[in-house]
């Protein structure tokens, strides 16, 4: 993080924060600076920042379903402990193959889970509020969860997608995917920090900070506005989106 410029360190914490909670995928747009732009790696203490100021976000957004939450009584909290499972069991597996993602994968991935987005959309019946859901939903759609691990696929669009295919209405997949991103987060930040190249890591409290704050600021008003924005107009320019994306990534690989 100490080769990143204040600037830099500005524009991945806000592409960060804005791809972080839409279905479009935050580690593509993250990737895209160093495979485009020669950028260096943000480091650890960065991923650190952006990932806490990401989680602060949420939990501060989402205060009000937290405290109502009345842990090992609460359905809802059982639901989202099965949504988190499937990726809990697969992320390690995964990791440890040190996969490096092309231009060309992300590309690809891009377009097809846009393609599966607008399949569900299209398919079926979505009447059902996030308060309906059950245990199998929530499992369900922490298996489609574990795509997210594919580089390009985005988490946010595959938990949504997967809301979509079990008939939960547009603000309620947004709103779940977004819940789950409570545990996700925080187990990708656990991640991080067990890696034992921190302690030797050097730390730069000023842009460190400014990554933490610039992600937790921006991260907060993205998720008011994607609640309101998919209440109001709903996924498909998010579809769109990631086919043009797609397509000029392909150019560039």
């Amino acid at each position: 993080m100490d080769d990143l410029s204040l600037i830099q360190v500005l524009v991945l914490s806000i592409l960060q924060a804005v791809t972080e909670f839409l279905p479009i995928s935050s580690s593509a747009h993250l990737l895209l600076p160093s495979k485009i732009l020669g950028w260096p790696d943000q480091g650890l203490f960065f991923d650190i920042a952006v990932h806490c100021g990401s989680l602060l976000a949420v939990i501060i957004y989402l205060r009000k379903e937290l405290l109502s939450l009345s842990f090992f009584k609460s359905k809802y909290f059982f639901v989202i402990i099965c949504a988190t499972l499937p990726i809990i069991a697969v992320a390690p597996v995964v990791a440890s193959y040190d996969i490096r993602w092309s231009l060309n994968s992300i590309a690809i991935a891009n377009i097809f889970f846009g393609i599966l987005l607008l399949l569900s959309i299209n398919l079926g019946q979505q009447n059902r509020k996030v308060t309906e859901i059950n245990y199998k939903d929530g499992f369900i759609i922490g298996l489609w969860q574990i795509f997210s691990l594919i580089s390009g696929a985005s988490r946010s669009g595959t938990v949504i997608t997967g809301a979509l295919f079990q008939g939960f209405n547009r603000e309620s997949a947004a709103r779940f995917s977004i819940m789950l991103s409570i545990p996700t987060i925080a187990g990708a930040l656990f991640y991080i920090m067990s890696n034992k190249d921190i302690l030797t890591t050097n730390v730069d409290i000023l842009t460190t900070f400014t990554a933490f704050l610039t992600t937790f600021i921006v991260s907060y008003f993205t998720i008011d506005w994607f609640i309101r924005f998919v209440r109001r107009i709903g996924f498909e320019i998010f579809i769109i989106y990631r086919a043009i994306l797609g397509i000029i990534l392909l150019c560039l690989s």
